[in-house]
């Protein structure tokens, strides 16, 4: 038996390790292409058939063939009545990732939680698909001037961003509830788009967008070289009181009180995104709905606060040109 294993490190010595000897032509290409669905703003627990809208959106990155599908947050509470619902999430059999919402904890319940209810690996994190990182961010954080939910982003988690972006090996994309544009979204938008600009200026390619839910709206803007994509609800448009109106059945409103106030669109919105390094692109393939029975303005929505550009049941078609790549 010693003379075998003698004899076989001696044979060993002489063999080049395959790796080293293959030509560049042998070596297997990385992809830089990636292909993911992003869905905002379902509200489970607002919606008769959320289970509904979101399987659809579900079956639809299966035949696109995305590599990935992620929420924009207020999904739904981690509740067991809502098992069902995150069941039919969970048959996309890619990965799955998860932003929280500020509605994700109502009911009482703690970010911790919700994000143990998910399954996704912490409130804010990273993760790689071929050529893109994507970097989460939760707009939850304690801090800020406003009342009620909080859409704020503490030093530490700025911190970690700024750290993120740095360190970064590849083109990222940002991925957050409350949108860092002015005008209600995040309180203190401006110093995080300070850290995503100011990485952008210093290594342009670095920061591929930013994409975001919560005002139910669909539109972009690009601020200091940097995009920031709103990504429309699924399912509807918030209306003031002034304009609630009961839509569904009677039975439905019994069940699901806060319809009272929903402009619901017949069919769910979503998007589908591919980012082509090569080609020098990122598409969003949107979709498009109607109104379920009156728009917002029929029923007494001032036109100031329901913009008809932004407010509507769209996901609208964009490309976009990217910088020379990292």
């Amino acid at each position: 038996m010693k003379t075998r294993q003698i004899a076989r490190r001696t044979f060993l010595r002489g063999v080049v390790p395959l790796p080293l000897i293959l030509t560049a032509a042998a070596r297997p290409s990385v992809p830089r292409r990636v292909k993911f669905g992003l869905v905002s703003d379902v509200h489970q627990d607002v919606m008769p058939d959320g289970v509904d809208r979101i399987r659809r959106f579900v079956t639809a990155m299966q035949e696109a063939g995305a590599d990935f599908i992620l929420q924009l947050g207020d999904f739904c509470w981690p509740h067991p009545r809502n098992e069902g619902f995150l069941a039919a999430w969970n048959v996309f059999a890619g990965a799955r990732y998860h932003v929280l919402g500020n509605h994700d904890m109502d009911g009482g319940y703690q970010r911790e939680q919700t994000v143990a209810y998910y399954g996704a690996p912490a409130r804010y994190y990273t993760f790689d698909a071929g050529p893109l990182r994507g970097i989460v961010l939760d707009s939850n954080d304690p801090g800020g001037k406003a009342r009620g939910y909080r859409k704020f982003i503490a030093a530490d988690q700025q911190a970690w961003l700024e750290d993120a972006l740095k360190r970064s090996d590849r083109p990222v994309c940002v991925f957050i509830h409350h949108p860092l544009d002015e005008g209600g979204g995040i309180e203190n938008g401006r110093a995080i788009r300070t850290i995503l600009e100011g990485v952008e200026a210093a290594n342009p390619g670095t920061v591929l967008a930013v994409f975001s839910g919560h005002f139910h709206q669909d539109y972009v803007l690009e601020i200091n070289g940097v995009r920031y994509v709103q990504i429309n609800s699924a399912s509807y448009v918030w209306l003031p009181e002034a304009a609630a109106r009961e839509t569904y059945p009677p039975e439905v409103h019994r069940a699901h009180p806060h319809l009272r106030n929903v402009a619901a669109y017949q069919n769910p919105l979503w998007a589908l995104v591919t980012v082509d390094l090569d080609r020098g692109e990122l598409v969003v393939e949107g979709t498009r709905s109607k109104w379920l029975g009156p728009d917002p303005w029929e029923r007494g929505a001032p036109e100031t606060d329901y913009p008809r550009d932004k407010c509507r049941p769209v996901i609208s078609d964009r490309r976009f040109t990217l910088r020379q790549s990292r």
